[in-house]
């Protein structure tokens, strides 16, 4: 156990037992011990507003977090969650994803752009223009390409030379939301909105910028979150507005959908374990079988107000939420790791 206070949601800022942990309560009653069990608070730098994304750094044991309303990143430690260097002047910091092979990390940042900064040293080291109001970002290490979601202008820019050389935006729709890489096809995945047309997942080639497949999202609403099934076979989508979680067979393009909590966003996965974190804008973390087909359910779990953001360390399985305002009126990562 870390060498910090133990914080569980919904209780009194003293010491918490973890078999006292394991059994929080859930988000319903009587359902039985919640998935996640509390391993502590620790305290984060900043303004109590909002966080946004995070990623980890497994070569260099960082977890890299937006704070998003405090224009500013926190890089973190994972091992204990200590803060180890922030970063300021960074306006409304969103989309963070780490490019090991370039030994960078890169953050969205408005009004439009990109910035780089250097994994080891935790110094910036560049900025780089995209489109308008710039979200999601992911990485083609094969390539050195960055692909970033222009969300203002319902596009996708790509930047090659590990993110040094000159964005090209490619128009995709109304909106766009997150982007991953898909390794298997050599392909970006990107959430598309097309106002009151079918929300689609869009594949686009990471040197060429040209669309080679759409799927239409029959039921969901506002597609924003993104997460790709370990096995690349299907994707995880986030629907923000109709509080719906989709799946998607990245093949055959059929599509299964269920109920969400309120204002759907962030996926995290831990792969080995075969669990899929959705942090929500108002209601419980929800945790799915990625063993399973479809989207099965293994449970949800209130972690704090506004914990919208989750990030998951595969090695260790542990969970982490940043919380803008914890049980001392303060920011504080909370982390936690499977009962």
């Amino acid at each position: 156990m870390l060498g910090i206070l133990v914080l569980a949601s919904g209780l009194a800022c003293k010491p918490v037992t973890r078999a006292a942990s394991a059994a929080l309560a859930t988000g319903c009653a009587g359902c039985g011990p919640a998935p996640l069990q509390s391993i502590g608070d620790v305290a984060l730098p900043g303004a109590s507003v909002r966080f946004d994304y995070q990623d980890v750094d497994s070569v260099n044991g960082h977890l890299v977090v937006a704070h998003m309303n405090d224009n500013s990143v926190d890089i973190v430690a994972l091992a204990d969650g200590s803060t180890l260097q922030t970063l300021a002047d960074i306006p409304t910091a969103r989309g963070v994803v780490v490019a090991p092979e370039a030994g960078l990390t890169f953050v969205t940042s408005s009004p439009d752009q990109l910035v780089a900064i250097d994994s080891v040293a935790m110094t910036e080291v560049r900025r780089v223009t995209t489109g308008s109001s710039p979200d999601g970002v992911g990485w083609d290490g094969a390539d050195g390409v960055v692909a970033v979601s222009d969300q203002g202008d319902g596009g996708i820019t790509l930047i090659p030379d590990d993110g040094a050389g000159t964005g090209v935006e490619y128009l995709l729709g109304d909106t766009t939301g997150n982007v991953s890489f898909d390794a298997a096809r050599s392909r970006f995945w990107i959430t598309v909105e097309h106002g009151s047309a079918t929300d689609q997942l869009v594949a686009v080639d990471p040197r060429t910028g040209s669309q080679v497949a759409a799927l239409n999202l029959p039921g969901c609403q506002g597609a924003h979150g993104l997460r790709l099934h370990p096995d690349g076979a299907s994707a995880y989508i986030a629907c923000e507005n109709n509080d719906t979680v989709a799946r998607v067979d990245l093949t055959t393009g059929a599509v299964t959908t269920a109920a969400s909590s309120a204002g759907p966003d962030v996926f995290a996965l831990d792969a080995e374990k075969g669990w899929l974190y959705l942090a929500a804008e108002d209601g419980p973390t929800q945790i799915f079988d990625t063993s399973a087909s479809g989207l099965t359910l293994i449970g949800t779990q209130t972690i704090g107000d506004n914990a919208h953001t989750v990030a998951v360390d595969p090695t260790t399985h542990r969970v982490y939420f940043p919380l803008p305002v914890g049980p001392n009126g303060t920011p504080v990562l909370r982390i936690m790791e499977p009962g």
